[in-house]
């Protein structure tokens, strides 16, 4: 009797796993986020990644020598501590001891010159050279937890720029024989595992995570749902806990579930048309002020982000930032817009192609609202609508009329103005060069007092506005929505999705 008595719950528990499954009984034993990405990650590597959907993974897997806390203040991460010699060319970080790779090797200062270097260098085709000094720039390690950062002009901002995990610390084993990153192995509290292309991966806890306790999550099942209607449906079919967006006409019923959570947060960014400047007639600054003057942007902003959103008439930044200038110009004329055209010799208007992306229906619905704006005018306008893969490979080879997107994550001034603006940068997609407006970016990178910074900005920002290369239409609202089972998710205005205080209940 006393066998059967130990036998029989033991076989009670061998029919449990046998009725829910032996991975079930897993998952049941774990904190596991189940999360639907709204887009497809265009790869993994830090260095070369240039979109949202990709650092939304590796956010949470690499990270850089400094960052920026929930209210966006600069902080140390990777590096304790940091000055600036008296001539402002030489920057000195001091590294945190104890910190390891997911692969279990100690991070040390060869390995943040290695990844400083990869970026410097030219054949790895990164766009954040000006982030980690600039050509010309010279990393060394003085011993093992310190580097010397040298640069050919005074940069007064660098560890404000390095606050990006596009300049991630990266182990040398993360490169293959090409050159390549596919997946990186980081410092950061998860590791990717399962990839299954660009639509699904798992992140999952990385156990020699230099800050103790975290993540507080065991894994992230990461799931792609592109499509607006269906990712939602997830959410409330409970298929998902988390969801990265959310349509904003979908906003309000959300919000009145009561088995929903939603967050939404002011963004640092902003919606915009880029124009080909390497095309007739848009090549003509009085063409493009007329667009500028053309559009109105409270219906752009009604028709994109169904009014979550504040509208812009003249440079990328509202009036909640520190950094708004108040010089805005392009309220709504469609008869000084005509006059500018006329001008320009297109009385009769012309045609162009505007090319938002099915990915992201928002660019849909201000394309669709732009053309008739437009038409008024006497623009005629179609639209090509590609997917995001395409969309940005048209992009990239200036193969478009008028691009629409977003720019994201902006919090210094500089990270406005400097990367899509100045002439030759490696996201500036419009073709705009102006020699007085790169003085001006480049002497703002020199100057730490921020009355001074404000001033030289100031003069960029109207130089910038009155040529027109990119009209922007507003800033937008970041949303999140989730499962009232998942806690600690904090939603930042730079669109930095962290996982790693998250939990979800069982």
């Amino acid at each position: 009797m006393k066998y059967l008595r130990m036998l029989l719950p033991l076989l009670l528990l061998v029919a449990l796993v046998a009725a829910i499954g032996a991975g079930s009984l897993a998952q049941m034993s774990e904190n596991v986020l189940r999360s639907a990405h709204d887009a497809e990650w265009t790869g993994l590597d830090p260095h070369v990644a240039s979109t949202v959907s990709s650092f939304h993974v590796l956010a949470n897997v690499v990270e850089s020598l400094t960052t920026n806390n929930d209210d966006m203040e600069l902080t140390p991460l990777l590096a304790t501590d940091w000055s600036q010699s008296d001539d402002g060319l030489t920057w000195t970080f001091n590294l945190r001891e104890g910190v390891s790779f997911s692969n279990g090797d100690a991070m040390t200062s060869a390995d943040v010159v290695f990844s400083m270097n990869r970026i410097l260098n030219p054949d790895t085709g990164s766009g954040r050279v000006a982030a980690v000094g600039g050509p010309g720039t010279v990393w060394e390690a003085v011993d093992d937890y310190t580097v010397t950062v040298t640069t050919p002009d005074p940069n007064a901002i660098l560890p404000t720029l390095l606050a990006s995990r596009a300049t991630a610390i990266v182990h040398p084993d993360s490169v293959d024989e090409n050159g390549v990153i596919v997946v990186p192995i980081g410092t950061g509290p998860f590791i990717i595992e399962d990839l299954d292309g660009t639509i699904s991966m798992t992140l999952v806890k990385n156990e020699n995570y230099w800050q103790g306790g975290l993540p507080m999550l065991d894994a992230v099942e990461i799931t792609v749902i592109q499509e607006d209607a269906a990712r939602e449906a997830a959410l409330l079919g409970g298929e998902v806990d988390f969801i990265t967006a959310v349509a904003p006409q979908a906003v309000q019923a959300l919000q009145d579930n009561p088995d929903i959570n939603v967050l939404v947060s002011p963004a640092l960014a902003y919606k915009y048309i880029g124009l080909n400047l390497m095309r007739e007639p848009l090549n003509d600054h009085r063409v493009r002020q007329a667009i500028a003057y053309a559009i109105n942007r409270e219906d752009l902003c009604a028709a994109g982000d169904f009014g979550l959103c504040t509208p812009l008439y003249g440079g990328p930044i509202d009036t909640g930032s520190p950094w708004h200038f108040d010089y805005a110009p392009y309220s709504q004329d469609t008869d000084k817009a005509k006059a500018l055209l006329a001008e320009a010799g297109y009385p009769d208007g012309f045609e162009m192609e505007l090319m938002p992306t099915s990915t992201y229906q928002d660019t849909v619905r201000q394309a669709q609202v732009l053309q008739a704006q437009l038409a008024a005018v006497g623009i005629r306008t179609t639209i090509n609508a590609p997917e995001w893969a395409e969309w940005l490979e048209l992009e990239g080879n200036f193969m478009y009329d008028g691009y629409i997107c977003s720019w994201n994550g902006l919090i210094d001034v500089e990270q406005y103005y400097y990367l899509q603006h100045r002439t030759g940068e490696v996201f500036n997609f419009t073709g705009y060069s102006d020699p007085a407006f790169d003085e001006l970016v480049d002497a703002g990178r020199q100057v730490a007092d921020f009355d001074e910074r404000y001033a030289i900005y100031a003069e960029a920002n109207r130089i910038l506005v009155d040529a027109a290369p990119y009209v922007y239409f507003y800033n937008p609202a970041f949303v999140r929505a989730m499962s009232p089972s998942v806690h600690g998710y904090a939603l930042r205005p730079d669109n930095n999705n962290l996982y790693m205080h998250t939990t979800v209940e069982g």
